[in-house]
């Protein structure tokens, strides 16, 4: 992650800084992950260290991983912390911007039809997720090289199926692999490249898995992240990869911690430096920061780690395709809130089979032609989506949920307020945008073009329903 390169090269020494990082993030990782430890840090912060053989200076570890320590300093000028407290919120702050640029830039497509409909998904999420869309990225596409997955975690917010099939690096599969990415960044553009090689699986599942990821590097230029769950099943083949990766293109890579004694051995078997870009998933019941995100076969877990209550679940960061390399399939989806009708938190819009990579072109410019309009049909039916409110406002119209997401339009001197509720009270009755734009040019003289204007607004922020639905 290019952000977070800026960071290291601030004019310190490289391994300096990364040894006081990855101790403090260390701490941190005991504090959320370690039974226990959060209360032998409190009391008696050096007895902690020494026994969990962490270097780091106890008061800048107070004010990162206690409320009441940072609460202290919250009026304190930046430039006057302690360095490590700097140091490391800077280094997080970074992570963020991160992921913020993905989202907003880099996962960006350059197809003029896939990045507006990409667009609705993004807005549409905002009004059904509320902030847990913050964490979403809306990755344009992503690959899978099995089908199934070995390790089988009874929470999987996925809920992937057994592991089945591993698309192997022979020549073969190299040679249409390496078609498939080109082909994608044709269509789709370098935003082909912002996705990941796995999804629902596992990806050290494959052997070859750090060929396919090199290919990828040749094509797009960045390596993609990866999440593990089987980071200890081969530590020297994990350090290997985590090496060679960094070589070509630094980013955050994350290990899913699936039991307590996981996590001791990857605190044995990795030094703090070697984790600082390596972020650690609490994925045990027994960790104090565990949350499993009601979505797949976590709503039927019985676990306090998931929250029944919490009807929004889902881990899905797709708005776009999935490519399933040993299935020879492309499913098309986008997260939604998990339901008895999503229980995975996710809409499969369709599914398509292909053989050659001729095939692949054919089909993948064949989805976004078909469920991806660049606007909306004028002449078919406008439907506003369910569970979204509406009612005028001094300044417009508000569309709201009872959870709280609010929309706001404000009129203006050349479309004044009443215009946004006038086109508000003909969509309740419904009717297509031609039919709106007619009746309001015949019974109140509107611009056609104000109309068209203001229902372009409505699309763009996801309040319509797409065709397809």
């Amino acid at each position: 992650m290019d952000d977070i390169k800026k960071v290291v090269a601030q004019g310190f020494d490289d391994k300096e800084y990364i040894h006081e990082l990855g101790h403090a993030k260390r701490v941190l990782e005991l504090c959320t992950m370690e039974p226990g430890f959060q209360e032998k840090f409190t009391a008696d912060p050096e007895g902690a260290f020494r026994e969990y053989h962490i270097d780091a200076d106890p008061k800048s570890m107070k004010i990162l991983a206690i409320k009441e320590e940072a609460e202290k300093v919250r009026q304190t000028p930046f430039e006057e912390l302690p360095r490590t407290v700097r140091r490391y919120r800077a280094f997080m702050n970074e992570k963020f911007a991160g992921r913020d640029a993905m989202a907003k830039k880099e996962c960006v497509p350059s197809h003029p039809a896939f990045k507006a409909w990409r667009g609705r998904q993004v807005s549409r999420c905002w009004a059904e997720l509320g902030v847990r869309n913050s964490a979403i990225v809306h990755a344009p596409i992503m690959y899978e090289l099995n089908l199934g997955c070995s390790v089988g975690c009874p929470f999987c917010g996925v809920a992937a199926g057994k592991l089945q099939k591993v698309f192997r690096y022979t020549e073969e599969n190299a040679a249409l692999w390496k078609d498939v990415l080109g082909i994608t960044k044709e269509i789709v553009g370098s935003a082909g490249g912002s996705g990941i090689c796995y999804y629902a699986t596992e990806p050290l599942d494959n052997p070859e898995y750090e060929e396919f990821t090199y290919d990828y590097f040749d094509v797009f230029g960045i390596m993609p992240q990866i999440t593990t769950a089987t980071a200890t099943r081969n530590i020297q083949r994990t350090k290997n990869y985590l090496k060679e990766s960094d070589k070509r293109y630094l980013r955050v890579n994350r290990f899913s911690v699936l039991s307590l004694d996981m996590l001791h051995k990857i605190h044995a078997e990795f030094t703090p430096e070697e984790l600082l870009y390596v972020e650690l998933l609490p994925q045990f019941p027994e960790a104090p920061s565990c949350h499993f995100s009601n979505a797949g076969r976590a709503r039927e877990f019985d676990s306090k780690s998931v929250d029944s209550n919490d009807q929004g679940g889902t881990i899905s960061c797709i708005s776009g395709f999935v490519v399933n390399m040993a299935e020879s399939t492309i499913r098309l989806v986008t997260p939604c809130r998990s339901s008895d009708e999503f229980p995975t938190g996710e809409r499969l819009i369709a599914k398509r089979h292909f053989g050659t990579a001729e095939e692949y072109r054919r089909t993948l410019a064949g989805l976004i032609e078909e469920f991806m309009p660049e606007s909306l049909p004028k002449d078919q039916p406008l439907r506003l989506r369910n569970g979204i409110h509406f009612e005028a406002t001094e300044e417009g119209i508000q569309f709201y949920r009872d959870e709280g997401f609010k929309l706001k339009f404000s009129g203006n001197d050349d479309i004044p307020a009443k215009q946004y509720q006038d086109v508000l009270a003909k969509l309740k009755k419904g009717g297509s945008a031609y039919d709106i734009a007619g009746e309001l040019l015949e019974e109140l003289d509107m611009e056609p073009a104000n109309t068209f204007f203001i229902l372009k607004k409505f699309e763009q922020a996801g309040l319509f329903l797409e065709p397809y639905e």
